[in-house]
């Protein structure tokens, strides 16, 4: 699944145009995709013929009242479903500024999805807020709309402040691409702009030009995409290049990913193998590549057979630290919990009565859930913990 956040911190670039008919372009091209309206204007739930107020959406997610799977809208567009957006998420940012990981509600959100979309778009809004920086978390890829105007190019370069701050402070390194949008060539000013724009960023623009038409305004008008509305249209036809460009930078990215992934189950580990995730360093251990522990069964020294031996074993891949913690251990980071370190290899052995439990990871000082644990749940916090089962003499399931 690929993350693009649509962002630009002026208005009127373009920005909700480029989200909803880039959206629909990819759904065209039979990539399952996945619309976030994140203003609380609602323009692309708008733009996408939905005006009911009562509607819940992002609102109600990032507040913990809904799950992000039940407020899904499927269909607006062929291939195309809809986290919409009402003017209560205007309110969202002063609640969400009073959570732990604040700015990584989103990302957590995302991560429960049950559908296996190809591509998430994220509608940002025009000011840098916590949705914004919500977004840029979560994004793996930025795109930014220009239009013809001096005051967009001082957007790019105030949106590229804040990505150096992102890139500062959670080492979050996001490719950047720009796309020119409204471009009317008949115009003097528009042939200057755009000299200016390839002299500036002449290896970040990601397609031709969007030019300008009125159709565009007249399929939002209607609540639909342009290429259901006109797709005819030379607009139509520009949404459908970048579409087929941002496709082509995607599956490259795939494609290295899927390298690394084969690399990694490639590793000589006798008698385990080495399952991977792109999403971090740490990988664990496991016999089908699936469960990311191994256990045995024991007992402890009053011969209580309920106690069992579990084991997570990860790669050491640059780690400082890898702790564990989690209700087996009244959640204090590696309390009880033995260490085995070699061979690149790092193994943390619990003994533990049969049971649930609910657990985090702990690296280098930052907490996370287990990423190659596909069972989670969210905690009184709104953040995900990774879930552990262990049967009493039939070893472990997660």
């Amino acid at each position: 699944m690929m993350t693009i956040a649509i962002a630009n911190q002026k208005g009127g670039c373009g920005k909700t145009t480029t989200a909803i008919n880039l959206a629909a372009c990819l759904g065209q091209q039979q990539q399952r995709t996945l619309l976030i309206d994140m203003d609380p204007q609602g323009h692309a739930s708008l733009g996408m013929g939905l005006q009911r107020e009562d509607q819940q959406g992002l609102y109600e997610v990032l507040m913990c009242e809904a799950d992000i799977n039940d407020v899904i809208i499927p269909d607006v567009s062929n291939g195309v479903d809809i986290v919409p957006a009402t003017i209560s998420l205007a309110a969202v940012e002063q609640l969400l500024s009073k959570l732990s990981n604040k700015d990584l509600q989103l990302l957590l959100h995302l991560e429960g999805l049950n559908t296996d979309y190809d591509f998430v778009i994220l509608d940002c809004p025009p000011q840098l807020g916590l949705l914004s920086f919500n977004a840029l978390r979560a994004a793996d890829q930025l795109l930014i709309p220009l239009e013809m105007s001096s005051f967009a190019l001082d957007g790019v370069e105030r949106l590229s402040d804040t990505l150096s701050l992102l890139r500062e402070r959670f080492d979050a390194d996001i490719p950047v691409r720009i796309l020119p949008t409204m471009v009317d060539y008949r115009t003097r000013f528009t042939n200057i702009i755009m000299d200016d724009v390839y002299e500036r960023f002449p290896d970040d623009i990601i397609s031709d030009p969007i030019h300008y038409t009125v159709r565009v305004k007249e399929a939002a008008y209607h609540g639909k995409a342009i290429i259901d509305f006109e797709p005819r249209s030379p607009a139509a036809n520009d949404y459908r290049q970048l579409s087929e460009a941002i496709m082509a930078t995607c599956s490259s990215a795939q494609n290295v990913l899927s390298e690394t992934k084969q690399r990694f189950r490639e590793m000589s580990i006798p008698s385990e193998t080495a399952a991977t995730n792109p999403d971090t360093d740490t990988i664990p251990i496991d016999t089908d590549i699936r469960d990311p522990a191994i256990s045995s069964t024991t007992s402890d020294s009053d011969g209580n057979d309920d106690i069992q031996s579990v084991v997570l074993a990860y790669v050491d891949s640059d780690i400082d630290s890898l702790e564990i913690a989690g209700e087996f251990n009244n959640w204090i980071p590696d309390h009880n919990i033995d260490t085995l370190r070699s061979d690149g290899i790092i193994k943390k052995v619990l003994q533990i009565p049969a049971g649930q439990y609910q657990y985090r990871l702990v690296i280098d000082g930052k907490w996370q859930k287990d990423p190659n644990n596909p069972h989670q749940t969210l905690n009184d916090y709104g953040e995900i913990n990774s879930l552990l089962r262990v049967t009493a003499m039939e070893g472990i399931s997660v």
